[in-house]
């Protein structure tokens, strides 16, 4: 049996703009995130500058660093994007996962297509070419290529394509053509099978994402509610902790935001759950994120009736 050959893909100037992207990112998250930390640690809890701005400036550092980390991952899987070649079948490898094309289904091989493209086509294009683009006859290409989908190698298999950019592409060619005629000795299943860290399904499930996207914006919604409010509320609140409705204590104004924390807590373990449960059943993962976004509702109500009983 021949072994697998690998091909690396053609050099691109798309990993150097994925690095610089990370790069300014990760800078600006840290620079505005120091900048919260130094204000912070320079009064008392009972003194920290906590306003709407504040709020603000907090979510837009999270938001760099969530955005660094997106630039990174495409820039490990640019780094990391290889092609293979053996008697069942072409493989394409990026940062654990891989698309399998078994040989005997490949129609035929063009260079070059035309696609329709959108914002997400352009977004995917950091790092390398990467991600779904759909032809005007309906065929999906998916592109794994550090060149347009102009100059790249299109792979037919029905009404799905596959976009690759290997090192000298007319030898690719041939070797492809050599292994298909050598006929394949193992039955492979195609597709496109990410990395097990990923869990994948998890993320792509439509119900989950919704439920997640709710899930944030509540609680968000509460920390900002709460940090535009805060300059206005006095230096003790009632905390109201017994089952009869009575204040159990005055508390220092800044534990209203134990409130908000404890619900984005609460809501991480259920993601955690619903990461490791979702293989055996999706309802359960789905029902541990639905009762994510009651946990939101319910603190929510808490936070207004602490506010209703301000001293």
């Amino acid at each position: 049996m021949m072994l697998m050959q690998r091909w690396r893909p053609l050099p691109s100037s798309r990993i150097w703009i994925a690095l610089a992207l990370a790069l300014g990112s990760l800078a600006g998250g840290i620079g505005v995130f120091t900048n919260l930390f130094s204000r912070v640690t320079a009064a008392s809890p009972e003194q920290w500058p906590i306003d709407g701005w504040f709020f603000a400036e907090a979510v837009l550092a999270l938001g760099l660093l969530i955005l660094a980390g997106a630039f990174l991952y495409r820039l490990g899987a640019a780094l990391t994007l290889q092609y293979g070649i053996d008697r069942n079948g072409l493989y394409i490898h990026w940062l654990g996962s891989r698309a399998v094309i078994p040989l005997h289904l490949i129609e035929r091989i063009d260079q070059g297509a035309l696609a329709i493209g959108n914002w997400q086509t352009a977004l995917g294009s950091i790092g390398y070419y990467h991600g779904r683009v759909k032809t005007r006859d309906g065929i999906t290409i998916h592109r794994f290529t550090t060149r347009p989908l102009a100059e790249a190698l299109v792979i037919y298999v029905g009404q799905e394509a596959y976009a690759i950019s290997p090192v000298d592409q007319e030898a690719f060619v041939q070797e492809l053509e050599q292994r298909r005629r050598l006929g394949a000795v193992q039955t492979l299943t195609p597709g496109i099978h990410v990395a097990h860290f990923l869990v994948y399904d998890f993320w792509a499930d439509s119900v989950i994402r919704r439920l997640l996207l709710v899930t944030l914006t509540l609680n968000l919604l509460l920390f900002g509610a709460l940090a535009v409010i805060y300059p206005a509320l006095p230096a003790e609140i009632e905390w109201r902790g017994d089952q009869i409705g009575a204040a159990a204590e005055l508390v220092p104004r800044v534990r209203i935001f134990f409130l908000p924390i404890a619900a984005f807590l609460t809501s991480l373990v259920n993601v955690l759950a619903g990461l490791i449960v979702y293989r055996r059943s999706p309802l359960a993962a789905r029902l541990w994120q639905g009762f994510s976004v009651g946990v939101q509702i319910f603190f929510i109500i808490a936070a207004a009736a602490v506010l209703r009983a301000r001293v």
